[in-house]
């Protein structure tokens, strides 16, 4: 089932599309559309692993990127870095001790926004796999335009002209603010703008999951 998200008048992303379950031979899976950006995930786990890599007190997490191109690159692992640790805080990894759960991220299509979107397919695929977790999470970009304005979630067009990228990831149950990366040259006046907007976007991701649960639930009846 692809579901499609709404627009807000107030706060507006690109139309989000997306189908759960997508890969029969995982134990969750996602696909995912933010505007042209698209990034598949899949979730293994918790399975057994090596004693080696075995952690007594939470299971291991490993996070595999690979790039549209598919030759591995810095910034591929630092994007592996970065949602395997906003994955570890939301997790509870201590239910799982002594075994893996592994998550593997495919780049389809990188129209700006690869991040946010890997991260939210990320979490729509752990809630797939029913792996049980703290809270969900959302990740909003914003693009600080040449005038200086916040742009959410930028078109490919926009983001050509944006002087800086913020990427924000916020927890569902206080929106607090768990992970951030950031590009380009900007203010603190526009950091706090575009923190304060991200924020209050998320509710717009928050309640395309909830659609995306609630039309999964009723297929599964």
């Amino acid at each position: 089932m692809v579901t499609e998200g709404t627009k807000s008048t107030e706060f507006k992303l690109r139309t989000m599309k997306c189908e759960m379950n997508f890969l029969s031979k995982s134990d969750g899976s996602a696909i995912l559309s933010q505007g042209e950006t698209v990034a598949l995930v899949s979730v293994n786990g918790p399975l057994d692993i090596k004693m080696g890599s075995q952690s007594i007190e939470k299971s291991t997490l490993e996070v595999l990127f690979s790039s549209k191109s598919g030759k591995p690159s810095v910034q591929d692992r630092y994007k592996e870095n970065v949602i395997r640790q906003t994955c570890e805080t939301a997790i509870l990894g201590c239910l799982y001790p002594r075994t893996g759960i592994t998550v593997t991220i495919q780049e389809l299509e990188d129209y700006g926004a690869l991040l946010a979107t890997c991260i939210n397919c990320t979490c729509l695929a752990l809630l797939n796999s029913g792996v049980a977790m703290k809270y969900v999470y959302a990740a909003v970009t914003c693009g600080v335009g040449e005038d200086g304005n916040i742009i959410l979630d930028p078109t490919p067009a926009q983001r050509e002209k944006c002087l800086a990228d913020m990427t924000f990831v916020f927890d569902s149950r206080e929106k607090k603010l768990i992970t951030s990366f950031t590009s380009g040259t900007f203010s603190e006046a526009a950091h706090q703008e575009a923190l304060a907007r991200s924020r209050a976007a998320s509710d717009l991701l928050f309640a395309f999951y909830r659609d995306m649960l609630r039309n999964y639930s009723h297929v599964i009846q």
